[in-house]
């Protein structure tokens, strides 16, 4: 069972651990891996948990819950990980170089498993958010290696152009763990 959003969900800035956290009731803190430095400024301050974002949040839950074989603390922490992502990032600049243009493009939608392919190395990533020609992912593997002693990390974001993503089979996401 998974866990639904609640009227007293709340966003606020934990400055101890330098990220942004989803208070979920008395006690209970579910710390993002995302720091002030890739947040909007509103994301310090403190924010209820909106209508917006617990439908998106449901909506990318249900999606990868068909696509991984996962328990659901690990299912649980990736959506609020991508809810936390989607409404809170930054906006970037689309980095494409370092993926290689795929012959069979994925389109792109919210939730979606992807792939992307370095040349040397090939990762799963998940649709944060869908563009037109570029959207916004999440790694999913533990780690990949980019060019330039360049890497990203488990739940690091990055906007592609659409035609780096490869389609991605439902399949058991290793190294995923539920904080």
């Amino acid at each position: 069972m998974y866990i639904s959003p609640d009227p007293s969900w709340s966003w606020m800035y934990h400055h101890e651990e330098d990220k942004l956290a989803l208070e979920l009731g008395e006690d209970w803190l579910f710390l993002t891996p995302f720091s002030a430095r890739h947040l909007i400024p509103d994301s310090l301050h403190g924010v209820q948990f909106c209508a917006q974002q617990a439908q998106y949040y449901q909506q990318v839950l249900q999606r990868l819950s068909g696509q991984l074989a996962l328990k659901t603390p690990a299912l649980v922490q990736i959506a609020l990980n991508l809810t936390a992502a989607r409404f809170f990032s930054l906006p970037v600049m689309p980095k494409s170089w370092h993926f290689q243009t795929s012959a069979r493009i994925a389109y792109p939608v919210e939730g979606k498993l992807v792939a992307l392919s370095t040349g040397s190395e090939r990762a799963r990533f998940v649709v944060v958010e869908a563009g037109e020609t570029a959207s916004l992912v999440m790694l999913l593997d533990d780690a990949l290696s980019l060019a330039n002693n360049k890497s990203m990390r488990q739940f690091d974001l990055i906007k592609v152009m659409n035609d780096r993503m490869t389609p991605c089979q439902a399949q058991r996401a290793s190294g995923i763990v539920a904080a």
